[in-house]
């Protein structure tokens, strides 16, 4: 086999393992963004029940300070919070700045749910004691997004750069907080890398298919017959003449003379 037909093969079959490592997920990718989503094109936990026997229950800190990278934000990526009260009081639920959240909270007695339940996972808290008791958050000027009132309250907020803390409370800052908790993802992104992958899978699929074709395929042209082998000619010779009588001889080759019998 020549070089350039290994090196086709090689190639033709490395380009057939990258097209799967595109297709696969990416066809993952358009499963999940066209089954799993609901009206509103949001992924949704399951309402998970939260409480505090102190006055908040808040997320620990999600950093989205990336340092330059692209982060999917605004249009592309959003989340939503649910929040159905558990308690006479109406509810609170707000985003806001980690830092300020966490000046609001100091002396506070609190719990931070450090596990959603993720995975058959157990809910799970850390508790922070505390004495002091909080202002009304509905007047705090610091959160970038709440709602607040009874019945169920839905949250939703366009990711933004920055380090950013989820808040669940009464609205009047009582204790304990009890609470039906559910938390949504909106990433509109998926479908154009979805889609970005499974396209470069096909193109990667069909090049390899055909250098492997290319490296396989046999010569058409054969090598020459070596010399010794070749069939003996085939040439057409003159047909033999029968000899006329005149022209026989004797077994010593003179011709027989005049007048004698053979």
């Amino acid at each position: 086999m020549r070089a350039g037909k290994v090196v086709a093969l090689v190639f033709g079959i490395l380009m057939v393992l990258v097209a799967l490592g595109l297709l696969i997920p990416g066809s993952i990718l358009l499963g999940l963004y066209g089954t799993q989503r609901d009206e509103d094109g949001f992924f949704e936990t399951s309402t998970r029940a939260l409480s505090s026997n102190g006055h908040a229950l808040v997320t620990p800190d999600v950093d989205l300070n990336l340092g330059g990278h692209w982060v999917p934000t605004g249009r592309w990526a959003a989340i939503r919070v649910k929040v159905t009260s558990h308690s006479e009081s109406p509810a609170f639920v707000g985003i806001g700045p980690s830092d300020q959240v966490a000046a609001y909270l100091t002396d506070v007695e609190h719990d931070e749910v450090t596990n959603f339940g993720w995975a058959w996972t157990n809910v799970r808290y850390r508790e922070v004691d505390g004495a002091r008791e909080p202002e009304v958050p509905v007047d705090q000027d610091f959160w970038v997004a709440s709602e607040e009132g009874t019945g169920t309250q839905v949250l939703e907020w366009d990711i933004a750069e920055g380090s950013w803390t989820a808040v669940v409370m009464n609205a009047d800052g009582s204790a304990p907080v009890s609470a039906g908790v559910s938390l949504g993802a909106r990433f509109d992104i998926l479908l154009p890398i979805g889609i970005g992958m499974v396209v470069g899978g096909v193109i990667f699929l069909g090049a390899g298919i055909l250098l492997i074709v290319l490296g396989a395929r046999r010569s058409s042209k054969q090598p020459p017959i070596p010399a010794q082998m070749a069939p003996a000619s085939t040439g057409t010779y003159p047909p033999v003449q029968p000899p006329t009588p005149d022209s026989q001889s004797t077994p010593g080759g003179e011709k027989p003379p005049a007048g004698t019998s053979s």
